[in-house]
C-alpha cells in the first residue's frame, strides 16, 4: 500500500473551503484532469454521496463518500475506474489557521498485479500521482481565493 500526504494553506475561512470540498461536482473547477463531474446519487452530501468524473484526455472514475465530518473532513473512495488499482481512498481535512484554512489530505492506494504493480507504482505511478495532487491543491487554493 502507498500513502501520499499533501497540505496547503488557503487565504479563506474554513466555511468557504468546506463549501467547495463538500460540493462533489466542484472538483471539475480545480482539478485540471477532470473534464466533467456529476452526482450519481440523490444524496448530495454525507456518507453514500457519489460522483462520476469524466477525465482528460479520456477515461472516467466513480467515487463515493465513506466518512463525513461536517465542516471538518470528508473521506472518499474510488470504487470503479479503468485504473489498475485494488483500492484508493483519501481523507481531506479542513483546519482553521490564523485568518485562513489549512487543507490536508492523506491518500492510500494499492496497485493491482502484484510485484509488477508494485514496480509500476514505485517507478511511475506514485511520482505522477504525487505531482498531480500537488497541482490540484495549488488549483484548489487559486479557485477558492479568486472567488473570495
Amino acid at each position: 500500500m502507498t500513502q501520499l500526504d499533501h497540505e496547503i494553506c488557503i487565504a479563506a475561512p474554513p466555511q468557504k473551503v468546506w463549501a467547495v470540498l463538500a460540493d462533489l461536482e466542484a472538483v471539475q473547477h480545480y482539478n485540471s484532469g477532470v473534464k466533467h463531474a456529476e452526482y450519481t446519487t440523490a444524496l448530495r452530501e454525507g456518507v453514500g454521496a457519489g460522483r462520476h468524473c469524466d477525465l482528460k484526455p479520456k477515461g472516467w472514475v466513480k467515487e463515493r463518500v465513506i466518512a463525513w465530518e461536517p465542516q471538518q473532513a470528508v473521506t472518499m473512495e474510488l470504487y470503479e475506474s479503468q485504473w489498475p488499482l485494488e483500492f484508493m481512498r483519501w481523507r481531506t481535512a479542513v483546519t482553521p489557521e490564523g485568518t485562513g484554512t489549512r487543507v490536508t489530505q492523506k491518500m492510500e492506494y494499492q496497485v493491482k498485479f502484484g510485484l509488477l504493480g508494485r514496480m509500476l507504482d514505485k517507478f511511475v505511478m506514485r511520482r505522477k500521482l504525487d505531482q498531480t495532487l500537488t497541482e490540484v491543491f495549488v488549483s484548489l487554493k487559486q479557485f477558492i481565493e479568486k472567488s473570495s
